[in-house]
């Protein structure tokens, strides 16, 4: 792991004495160490399937137009999670650090915006935030995340929120309820001529979110106090990377979860499953309503699963 980390992170093809000095035992071995490094080679193109360049020289293969093979994403969050069985602890929180800033690096790469979306941010921008009155608007093939149903949905917009590249809609095949689409998961917008419906409330309508994304409308919030130690702390950061910057490390030597965050969130699901697999690396401090809303959800969706299949 250690070697395919240095082959995709070097600038330019690499000697096998190289690699034998950092990889074989160092300046100080005298035993020929090649052996060793063409075992370690033969995993990375056998194992992990990624093509090499051998010879005089080792590199990782090059892919058309000259660009340099690169993990994406969900690649280096994988390698991530396959480093925590190196038994040296040493190199294993090096290989997860090298591992965890590629994983973060190519995630800002993939949230750049395509050209299909930079057209529908136009649109959006003239027929939704200059528009003086409101109309009936079709979004063509919309991706829900929750049901997985692709479909075309009649809306009238609220406000286009350039930030978050989503719109605030009233969903009129939805029972006229107030939602959030993603440009991301939409194929493209047509304008109608019907006009919003009059009983619609279109003005003055202040829209707030929780961290997770849930339209908050005057909802009570569950206030969050969580402490996690280091394993929680780089999982959390690989789950929920846009919430790193809430983060915040707590002073003292001797304390076992120093870092902190504070959230206050509409409902525990987003975060439900992530807790319950690391209880015993974080606390959860105060926080008494979001602790019974976990403890519920927990007894509703976690445990009755988990005996029905124990049963089947």
């Amino acid at each position: 792991m250690k070697l395919l980390v240095f082959l995709l992170e070097a600038e330019k093809p690499v000697p096998m004495v190289s690699l034998e000095r950092l990889f074989g035992g160092g300046f100080e071995v005298e035993k020929d160490k090649k052996r060793t490094i063409y075992r370690y080679l033969n995993i990375i193109e056998e194992k992990w399937q990624i093509e090499l360049i051998r010879g005089d020289l080792y590199s990782i293969k090059k892919k058309a137009a000259f660009q340099a093979t690169e993990l994406n994403s969900q690649e280096a969050q994988a390698l991530y999670f396959s480093a925590g069985d190196i038994i040296d602890p040493d190199l294993r929180l090096m290989t997860q650090a090298k591992l965890l800033r590629i994983y973060q690096e190519r995630r800002k790469k993939e949230d750049l915006i395509p050209k299909k979306t930079l057209e529908l941010i136009d649109w959006c921008e003239q027929y939704i935030n200059k528009s003086k009155v409101k109309m009936q608007m079709l979004i063509k093939s919309y991706s829900s995340i929750n049901s997985g149903v692709i479909a075309d949905r009649v809306v009238v917009p609220i406000s286009f929120n350039m930030e978050n590249l989503e719109i605030y809609a009233y969903d009129l095949e939805g029972g006229n309820v107030l939602k959030v689409f993603k440009l991301e998961r939409m194929e493209g917008i047509e304008k109608l001529k019907e006009k919003a419906p009059r009983e619609l409330k279109l003005d003055k309508l202040e829209i707030k979110r929780d961290p997770f994304g849930y339209l908050i409308e005057g909802k009570q919030l569950l206030y969050l106090d969580l402490r996690m130690d280091l394993k929680a702390f780089v999982l959390f950061s690989l789950h929920f990377s846009k919430l790193v910057p809430k983060i915040e490390k707590l002073d003292g030597d001797d304390l076992d979860k120093p870092y902190r965050i504070e959230l206050e969130l509409l409902r525990v699901d987003p975060m439900a499953g992530w807790i319950i697999g690391l209880i015993n690396h974080l606390d959860i401090v105060g926080s008494s309503d979001f602790k019974g809303k976990l403890s519920s959800y927990f007894e509703n969706y976690v445990s009755s699963q988990l005996q029905s299949k124990l049963n089947s």
